[in-house]
């Protein structure tokens, strides 16, 4: 087998042919670019105020579509594929270790001259902002984290729950993931149908990090300068969102954090809170 990532060739192909279809069909008029290895959507004028969205772990670039087309008519957007993620990004899967992650961001950004940015980040892809943010500070201009690994812990008896929902055949992949993620996607034909059977198609296939994302230390988050806007979900079933919002006010301030009484992992209304994050700066 030649991608590590997948569980097949043609499981990763069949990935792959469908991302592209997808980016395609809904984002017509985004610019893909291969960074050393690493996949990048880019969106708006060439000299706008840059934002740099990352996604979080099992996604890809497409997770932004409703958010690429808003933040370009003002900004100039790169939706970056993470690394070791199903996307187009070929660099290795990195280690969890503080700085792994804000390196490698450090020189994509640098190769898009976006090197002064806000920086959006969801779950591992918060992870990674909260990385980068505080190893590179004077680049971030903004920091808008949505449920983001790292300061507090990850929840593991659902985990075992999704596992056993899981054996149930794709009935029970779907369920797994609406359980798991709290989407529960209306089968209407369109955007959300596709991204719910994309998904599906790539757990099918693709090999996710099974690690649990460490948390940073005071000392490490005290470095981050950027004005920070946090959100959590009481109900989420990934992470602990009470515990890790709590943990974010005391380090970023009660302003910066909300506690979604009903959110889960995946955020309602996360539009909103995506173009507020960008205007934070």
């Amino acid at each position: 087998m030649t991608d590590p990532r997948f569980r097949s060739d043609a499981g990763a192909r069949a990935v792959h042919d469908e991302y592209a279809r997808l980016i395609a069909q809904y984002l017509p008029e985004v610019e893909r670019t291969v960074v050393d290895g690493t996949h990048v959507l880019s969106a708006g004028p060439a000299d706008a105020p840059p934002v740099i969205l990352l996604h979080g772990s099992g996604g890809t670039s497409l997770n932004w579509t409703a958010e690429i087309p808003r933040l370009a008519a003002s900004r100039r957007v790169h939706a970056i594929d993470l690394p070791g993620e199903p996307g187009g990004t070929v660099v290795p899967r990195l280690p969890l270790d503080p700085g792994a992650h804000a390196a490698w961001l450090a020189g994509v950004t640098e190769a898009l001259a976006a090197q002064r940015a806000t920086v959006i980040g969801e779950s591992l892809g918060g992870w990674v902002a909260l990385d980068y943010a505080s190893a590179h500070p004077s680049r971030v201009s903004a920091l808008g984290l949505l449920v983001p690994g790292g300061l507090g812990p990850r929840r593991i008896a659902p985990l075992f729950v999704a596992g056993l929902l899981s054996l149930l055949g794709e009935p029970g992949r779907r369920r797994a993931m609406s359980y798991f993620t709290g989407w529960h996607p209306s089968g209407e034909p369109g955007l959300e149908s596709d991204l719910a059977a994309f998904s599906g198609l790539t757990f099918r296939n693709f090999a996710p990090r099974t690690d649990g994302l460490p948390e940073f230390d005071d000392a490490v988050l005290a470095a981050i300068s950027a004005p920070v806007t946090a959100t959590f979900g009481a109900r989420d079933r990934m992470l602990d969102g009470p515990r890790a919002a709590a943990r974010a006010r005391t380090v970023f301030g009660d302003d910066a954090v909300t506690l979604e009484a009903d959110g889960a992992h995946l955020l309602p209304d996360r539009l909103t809170r995506v173009l507020a994050a960008a205007e934070a700066d």
